[in-house]
């Protein structure tokens, strides 16, 4: 049976008995990153991403948007845990006939996100493949108290996220699959496609104050984010307000395509999925604003299991389908 036919998610059951867990750590097999305690109560937060050319480059991106994009990927689990990213690293391979220039292009845009990012960018390593592979390393600190799991959540606690969601959804419409938008919207959603972004601090801001319950990045999708945080915190998420971004409701209409869908399987977007318990709703939204962090409440997490949004029809039950590294989109 090939890797396709399993699915990533499968595949990571298969191998979870192969991976060792450091005593004291706070972060498991289940969690995007991985920790290691060290001295004073403080530990080093680690995060391994991969950005493989044949799945991962979209039609038009440039080679410096490519290589920012996979510093994007390597530093937006380790935010999500509450870390502060120390430095980054980058693995290379392209093929032996690829254009040196083209090459060089590549490591640009990782170094040039990390440095306005304020994270060095301080070597790693060159070879060669079939395809063009780029994998960032990154590497952060975090007071052990500080480091925010996805399975924190608690009964009552609101589901917020730090931004809309929907424009990577119409960018890969557009893209890969002919259909036309907007003006405005078509820039607005290949912006968000070529040239994601990541809030620095917030995560670790909030965990100092003990404001945030569990957080993760959504860059495998809404829909499977909101299930992986409910599954591992043993709880339901009722999502009542879909975080849309602007112009993507007309678009999903003109197209006919479920508003709801173009959401919550998107993907890429790397927005923040938080879980803040009610009593600190009102501190945590002033510590964002301060931030320039725009955070919205979506829904709240209540006892049960599985992830619902309450449309005017009644619960509509929203599946962990989204990107799959194995088979792509499913």
């Amino acid at each position: 049976m090939s890797t396709k036919e399993i699915g990533e998610r499968e595949f990571l059951k298969r191998i979870r008995e192969l991976v060792d867990e450091i005593a004291n750590a706070c972060l498991g097999f289940d969690e995007d990153a991985s920790d290691i305690p060290i001295s004073g109560h403080k530990n080093i937060v680690v995060n391994v991403d991969t950005f493989v050319r044949e799945t991962d480059w979209l039609p038009g991106m440039t080679e410096a948007q490519a290589g920012r994009k996979t510093a994007v990927m390597a530093l937006s689990d380790i935010v999500a845990k509450g870390a502060t990213p120390l430095a980054t690293l980058l693995s290379l391979c392209v093929p032996k006939e690829f254009d040196a220039l083209s090459a060089k292009e590549l490591v640009r845009g990782f170094s040039q996100y990390c440095v306005k990012s304020g994270v060095p960018f301080i070597g790693g390593d060159v070879g060669s493949s079939s395809d063009v592979v780029m994998t960032g390393v990154a590497v952060g600190i975090a007071p052990s108290e500080g480091i925010v799991t996805r399975g924190g959540t608690k009964e009552g606690d609101i589901i917020a996220v730090t931004g809309d969601f929907g424009l990577t959804s119409v960018a890969f419409e557009v893209l890969l699959n002919g259909k036309e938008a907007e003006d405005d919207l078509r820039s607005r959603a290949i912006g968000a496609a070529y040239r994601p972004d990541i809030h620095f601090g917030i995560v670790s801001a909030l965990a100092e104050k003990g404001m945030v319950s569990a957080s993760m990045d959504s860059s495998d999708g809404l829909g499977i984010t909101l299930n992986t945080m409910a599954t591992q915190s043993g709880l339901a998420f009722f999502i009542e307000d879909l975080p849309i971004a602007e112009g993507v409701t007309y678009f999903s209409r003109n197209h006919y395509i479920p508003e709801w869908r173009m959401v919550m399987q998107g993907g890429e977007e790397f927005i923040l999925v938080l879980a803040i318990p009610e009593a600190h709703w009102d501190d945590a939204c002033k510590i964002a604003g301060k931030m320039h962090v725009p955070m919205k409440q979506i829904g709240y997490a209540s006892a049960g299991e599985g992830v619902y949004y309450e449309t005017s029809e009644g619960p509509l039950e929203i599946s962990a389908a989204g990107y799959d590294n194995f088979r792509e989109w499913e």
